[in-house]
């Protein structure tokens, strides 16, 4: 890939993206005045793949108090979720914000922030392979390495290894969809590293006294997508291919 043609591209896209959120774009030029902003995932990726998408993540280098700040002078609507977390519905484009101290792998400790090279701290801290693309919106130098990988290998991997990375994650039931999901449609192999994390996490809900399968379709009432491609009886196949394929320790599954 020549990455000045991407960069020279998704410029000229970002700007035509905000000529149609012009409440959105005067927010972002106030952000700007202090600090830097960073896409990450979904959007650059449909981006890529010429698809289209009215989602977008960003990371904001402030500390949240300025951030709110600017959020409130602007007179923007937003809501924030459990994990700190700043929705904003604009006209053509909703946009999740986080400033870099909320983001759950730095916050945390688990992630290095480099003052030197933060875009390629926040590319490290996305947990999936397929979500780790950033795009600095000052500079639109970019790190997309470890989604490249994921295109060449056609396999899911966890980017870090450390026990504690992965069990701190927020959102589990949705790392799950998100892994089977992508197995049914982009037809990919999981790495021994999420394959063993999603065995344990299943269990984890099974030792808990939940029923994976219920749990998984609770969470899916957030995720039109994956209520869509994922039925239950995906959720019972992939569980069960899971387990029996399971290399890792003498767990099996039983249908009760």
């Amino acid at each position: 890939m020549d990455y000045n043609d991407i960069k020279s591209k998704f410029k000229l896209h970002f700007n035509s993206e905000l000529q149609k959120n012009p409440e959105f774009k005067y927010l972002l030029y106030n952000i700007f005045v202090y600090g830097s902003a960073y896409i990450v995932g979904g959007y650059f990726r449909d981006f890529l793949n010429s698809k289209e998408s009215r989602d977008l993540d960003i990371i904001i280098d402030l500390e949240n108090s300025k951030l709110l700040e600017i959020i409130n002078e602007s007179k923007c609507k937003y809501t924030i979720n459990r994990h700190k977390g700043i929705k904003l519905q604009f006209k053509n484009l909703v946009v999740d914000m986080w400033s870099i101290e909320h983001n759950w792998a730095f916050k945390n400790e688990l992630v290095k922030l480099s003052d030197k090279d933060k875009l390629n701290s926040i590319a490290k801290g996305c947990f999936y392979n397929f979500d780790s693309l950033v795009i600095n919106l000052h500079s639109f130098n970019l790190n997309i390495q470890n989604y490249l990988s994921y295109l060449e290998n056609k396999k899911l991997d966890i980017l870090l290894k450390s026990p504690i990375y992965k069990n701190l994650n927020p959102t589990t039931e949705a790392n799950i969809l998100r892994a089977f999901y992508l197995k049914k449609t982009d037809k990919i192999q999981f790495s021994s590293n999420t394959k063993k994390y999603l065995i344990d996490k299943i269990g984890q809900l099974r030792d808990n006294g939940f029923n994976p399968i219920e749990a998984l379709k609770q969470t899916q009432l957030k995720y039109p997508k994956y209520q869509a491609y994922l039925d239950e009886n995906d959720l019972e196949t992939m569980i069960k291919h899971l387990y029996s394929t399971n290399e890792f320790d003498n767990q099996f599954y039983i249908n009760f």
